[in-house]
């Protein structure tokens, strides 16, 4: 299935605005320092409507955009949100637009999961062993303040995914299911 203009342009978009609310929006109402993991939300969110080629992207270019603005070491966000981004792209193929709970699992699960990794390799690199603390002070807030997010998120994104780039692409679909089979057989093998 070829990728369309409109879901490049509807991708980059969600991902310039999910960068923009996580880098400038929601640091200025952050109560408790953290704000919403909106990058992992939009990789997530792409990976359950799109599959892991689109989810595979748009976590290369969010890992990138927060690596080059605000971390150290380039490439390793980058990384990191590229491999959610495949796991989340495995569960496309159970994609249905009635179901909420597996988007909202896999938003926890990564953002645990993400959570960790930076544990490991920013924290206990550099000599902060103190896990109990990290989970109470930077884990559980994230994870909290993501999952509304998500929450609120996701009934939009699938709005408009189904409204205006999936409309197009189904219908182009059902052109070729329709088209007269050229092996000539009647499907007796």
């Amino acid at each position: 299935m070829a990728v369309t203009i409109k879901e490049k342009i509807t991708g980059a978009l969600f991902l310039f605005l999910c960068f923009v609310l996580q880098s400038s929006v929601f640091p200025l109402f952050s109560v408790t320092r953290t704000v919403p993991d909106m990058i992992l939300l939009c990789v997530v969110i792409i990976g359950w409507l799109r599959g892991e080629h689109a989810a595979m992207y748009c976590g290369f270019f969010g890992g990138l955009f927060l690596d080059v603005f605000f971390m150290d070491t380039l490439g390793l966000h980058a990384l990191i949100y590229v491999y959610l981004g495949f796991l989340a792209g495995q569960f496309h193929r159970f994609f249905d637009e009635h179901e909420y709970r597996i988007p909202i699992m896999m938003i926890l699960v990564g953002d645990l999961c993400v959570l960790l990794i930076r544990f490991l390799l920013f924290d206990v690199l550099y000599g902060n062993f103190h896990f109990g603390s990290y989970l109470i002070d930077r884990c559980l807030p994230e994870m909290v303040m993501t999952l509304l997010a998500g929450i609120v998120l996701y009934p939009v994104v699938l709005r408009i995914e189904l409204r205006f780039v999936q409309f197009t692409r189904n219908k182009s679909d059902m052109d070729d299911w329709n088209a007269p089979d050229d092996t000539g057989s009647e499907g007796v093998s």
